[in-house]
Order: C-alpha cells, then structure tokens, then sequence
C-alpha cells in the first residue's frame, strides 16, 4: 500500500478511525469509519478529488485573513490579524512603487530596533535632501555656482530622496500610521490641490476674456 503525494497515515484512537496527511503542505483527512479498512482508507485517499481552488487576488487573500482572525484563537487571530497588514503593505507598495517588497521589512525592522533615535536621523536626511533640491534651484534659476555640475547635483537629489523614503516608512511605523489614514489624508489634499489649480485656470480665463 503506498500513499501518494507524500503523506502518511496515523492511527487514532486505538484504530478506531485513520488520519492522513501530506507531509509536503499539510493538508489532511480523517476516515471515521470503522469498517474501513487500512487499504480502502489508502485507496479513499489516493484517489480523493481535490477542489478546484483559483488563486486569491490580493484583496480576497486581505478579506480572507481578516474573516479567519474573527473565527480562530487569539494566537492564531493575532498571526493572520499579522498576514492581512502585510498583505496590505504589499498591495501599497504595488500600488505606488515607493520601496522593493523584499526591504521594507528590513526598514521596518530597523525602525523597530532603534525606536525613536530613527527621528533625528529623519531630520537629518530630509534636510540633507533641502540641500540638494536647493543647489538644483540655484543652478537652474539664477546660475549662482555651485561646487557640483548637474548631473552630480540630479544624483544627490536621487540618493537623498531615496533616504528620505525609507526614512518615512520607519516614521509610518514609529507612530502607527496605517496606510488607510495616509492615502485618506493624500486624497483630501489632492482635492483641495486640484480644486485650486481648476479655479486659478478659471481666473485666467476669465481675465483672457475680458482683455
């Protein structure tokens, strides 16, 4: 008698029923009858029908999490309440392309290692990167000179905003700032941006008009 896929079969309960399980991804099954025996429950599980299962888009895996962390334990609740955050980290970052997936728990790590001695490091990088936006304005504006060419200046700009990003990922988790609270905020003042740039082109149109 052999079992496919990996698994192996235990007996229960001085042989009243059998279990088996994959031993590659854990999924198993009770046999509960006890006329049954080893070789049909082999024979049941070798030749069992696997449902038909579609891959989860990212935003039923995060719904599906969240259900399960309602229905479990408090320790399994806490580790998928775990899977749903990180579910939406990565969705942000696929959504706005801020940080490579594979480094933003290490960020995050960071942040978490030194607490708040990461806040005047993000101080610092930003100013840093004042700096570098302000030799650009200097150079592109009134040519005043600057130690650095452009494309030296354009590079500082990238290194500098690159810190600057990673940076804010630490302060989002220092503070406990979730993404929904950010994007909300981001929305709100896009409006406003938006509804100030439509009014000024109005004006404009306006003062065209008249003359």
């Amino acid at each position: 008698m052999i079992l496919a896929n990996n698994a192996i079969m235990r007996e229960i309960d001085n042989k009243e029923y059998y279990m088996i399980f994959c031993q590659d991804c854990g999924v198993s099954a009770c046999f509960a009858d006890e006329s049954e025996t080893e070789e049909g429950t082999v024979n049941m599980w070798n030749t069992r029908i696997a449902p038909e299962r579609k891959p989860m888009t990212l935003d039923e895996a995060i719904e599906h999490c969240e259900e399960v962390a309602t229905k479990n334990c408090s320790e399994c609740a806490e580790e998928h309440k775990q899977l749903a955050n990180w579910l939406r980290t990565l969705k942000y970052l696929e959504e706005n392309a801020v940080m490579p997936i594979h480094k933003k728990q290490d960020w995050l790590d960071i942040a978490k290692h030194y607490g708040i001695k990461q806040i005047p490091l993000a101080i610092e990088e930003m100013a840093e990167l004042t700096q570098a936006l302000t030799k650009y304005l200097r150079i592109r504006q009134s040519g005043q000179p600057v130690r650095k060419t452009m494309d030296e200046v354009k590079d500082s700009i990238k290194e500098e905003l690159s810190d600057v990003i990673v940076m804010m990922i630490q302060l989002q988790y220092l503070f406990n700032i979730d993404n929904d609270t950010i994007n909300q905020i981001a929305v709100e003042k896009l409006d406003r941006t938006m509804n100030l740039m439509e009014e000024k082109k109005n004006d404009r149109f306006k003062h065209t008009n008249v003359e």
